[in-house]
Formats: structure tokens, sequence, C-alpha cells
């Protein structure tokens, strides 16, 4: 019998005393009832082990050495799933559960920023665009580009209701476009943790900053007294936003990802992408469904050699090549990415 059960929402409490990180938010909003989720124990009076599923995360926290339990969660994750340990003392477990044995550790970064932390931002929006505030009844009958992006964000929180009364958020519009928005993840007391998604026609153009120094204002007139900030250690776009906001840096934390874990193609270098490839290149060696991306992340790192190698080795296995390929390499075109890729290649394969 399989030593694993979940928890009514009434007994999420019972995991609190297990969480030794403070680094997800998510995680101790879920187990307070505030966020959707839930909440796998070994033992339903007394757990000394847990896997949370919330709306941001996989998390595994408690003692590691219950076998039957450990064996049970790999059935609850995909073969795509994500996880984070709450301790390092799952490093070595990670692996040995989930379904993906070649998954892979990379660093993740906590900010936070108190209120007299805060940077004034003094930047203008142009002519033509404005600041609104999130209302998500009134955006689900809004015609906007970029709105269903948003709206797939607010549905994190269990319904309007919820995100009303915990949550904030803003976006910047131009006509009848959005093309940058700034919202709440979770919430949990006096803390609350926000993201940020820009347009990618209107990065680097000051939006971002813009509508993040809008929404932490309201963060904290609201009555919160600390904002998190979770981003991956590559990500230095995100980092640079940030850090000109005037969150510190609180600390680094690991988690466990079976891909890649970038925002943005250029968040690595074409070295880095090479190293990512190389990773996949072994391990779809037993796990072949990681051809695809081992593919993808040779046509980053610029390696036609290998990106044709893997393509041939796609065909023995007849497995398809499920992207548009003349679209995916014209993106990276326009990053000044992949210049190896010519149009002859693409119509090669």
């Amino acid at each position: 019998m399989e030593n694993i059960y979940k928890l009514k929402k009434e007994n999420y409490s019972k995991v609190a005393p297990l969480i030794e990180s403070q680094n997800e938010l998510s995680v101790i909003s879920t187990i307070n009832g505030i966020m959707p989720g839930e909440i796998y124990v070994n033992d339903i009076d007394n757990p000394t082990a847990t896997f949370i599923k919330t709306c941001e995360c996989n998390y595994i926290a408690g003692k590691t050495n219950d076998k039957e339990f450990n064996l049970a969660i790999s059935e609850k994750l995909d073969f795509w799933d994500q996880i984070t340990p709450d301790s390092i003392s799952w490093n070595e477990v990670i692996p040995s559960i989930h379904k993906d044995k070649f998954i892979r550790k990379y660093t993740r970064r906590h900010y936070v920023l108190h209120e007299h932390m805060q940077k004034e931002i003094n930047e203008k929006l142009p002519d033509g665009y404005y600041i609104e505030e999130i209302n998500p009844t009134s955006l689900k009958n809004m015609k906007y580009e970029n709105v269903d992006d948003l709206l797939e964000w607010l549905d994190n929180w269990e319904n309007d209701d919820k995100f009303i009364q915990y949550g904030i958020g803003y976006y910047i519009r131009n006509d009848k476009t959005i093309v940058s928005w700034s919202l709440s993840d979770c919430s949990y007391d006096k803390k609350i943790a926000i993201g940020i998604n820009t347009d990618r026609r209107y990065r680097k153009q000051g939006f971002a900053k813009v509508v993040i120094s809008k929404v932490v204002q309201e963060c904290f007139l609201k009555g919160y007294n600390q904002i998190d900030w979770l981003c991956v250690d590559s990500n230095k776009g995100s980092i640079a936003i940030a850090e000109k906001i005037g969150f510190i840096l609180s600390n680094k934390y690991n988690s466990f990802t079976p891909y890649p874990p970038i925002e943005n193609v250029t968040d690595l270098s074409e070295d880095e992408w090479s190293q990512w490839a190389e990773y996949l290149d072994n391990a779809s060696k037993s796990e072949p469904d990681l051809l695809i991306d081992c593919l993808i992340s040779h046509i980053k790192a610029n390696n036609i050699k290998s990106a044709s190698d893997i393509v041939s080795s796609m065909r023995k296995l007849d497995l398809p090549i499920e992207i548009n390929m003349s679209q995916f390499i014209s993106y990276l075109h326009s990053l000044e990415r992949a210049s190896n890729f010519k149009e002859n290649w693409i119509n090669s394969i």
C-alpha cells in the first residue's frame, strides 16, 4: 500500500513545522489557505515528510528517508515537472524519485524589498500609453492583445475575489495592446510576492520599471511590509529590474528542472546552451523524449553539426519535430542568435 495521503484543507497546518525555508511564499500561502494547492504527507496524524503542489512550484520537505513515500511522490510528478527541495538534504534524493532521472539542479534567487528600501522611479510613460489597475472581471470582457496571457497568470489565484482581497496588479496599455504587466503571485500575512512580464516587442523601453514601481507602491499602501521577488540566477534582465527598484538579494537556493530554466533565450550564452545540449544529449540516450529539447539547445548554441546529428537520431526513432522550424530560426535570428542556421538547413529537415 502506498505510504502517501492527501490532506484536507483544514489539516494543512500540520505540515507547517516541516518547512524550514522561507524562499517560496506560495508554499506558506497554500498551507494557510490563501492560495490553491494540494498537500500530500506520509502520515495523516503526524507527518514527517510532505509534498506540496502550489501555483508556483512543486515542493518537498521533511525527512528524506521514507522510501515508500518518496516512491509515491514520483507518481504525482510529470516527466517535465520542476521540483524544489526545502533543504539541501533532498538534493541527492530528487533524481532518484523523479521520472526524469537526469533532472538537473540549478540556482534561484530570492530578493526582498521593504518600504524604506524602495528607489524612486521618475520615468513617465510616452504619449498614448496608460497604466491601469488589474480588475479581473472587466479584463475578461476586453479584447486586448496579450489579455489571455495576463488572465492565465490571474488563474493562479483561487478566484477573482481572492485576488481582489489579497492581490495587487497593474498593466500598461497602448491602444488595444497590453505591453507590460506586474502582479502578485501569492501572499500571506504581511508578505507578498510579485512578478513581471513585458511583451518582447516593448522590452528595454522602461515599461517594466514603471509598472513594477506602481505595484510596489500599492503593496505597501495595502499594508504589506515585505515584497518577495524570485527569479532564475541566469535571468540578467529580471535581476537588473529588481535591483533598480531597490530589491536586495536575500539568498540563493536550489531547484531541479528537466529543461533549461530560463525565461529568455539570451539569458544563456552559446557556450552555456552547449552545456545544456551536452547534458540533454547524454540524458536522451535513456530518455528519448529529451531529444527534441536537445535539438533546440544545439540550435540555440549555434552548433549546426550536432543539431543535424540529433535530427538523424530522431528520424531513426520516428520521433516528430513538432515545432515550426522556419519560425523558430527566424525568431532566433531576430535575437542575433543561430547565425549558422540558414534556409537550406531548414529545408533539409
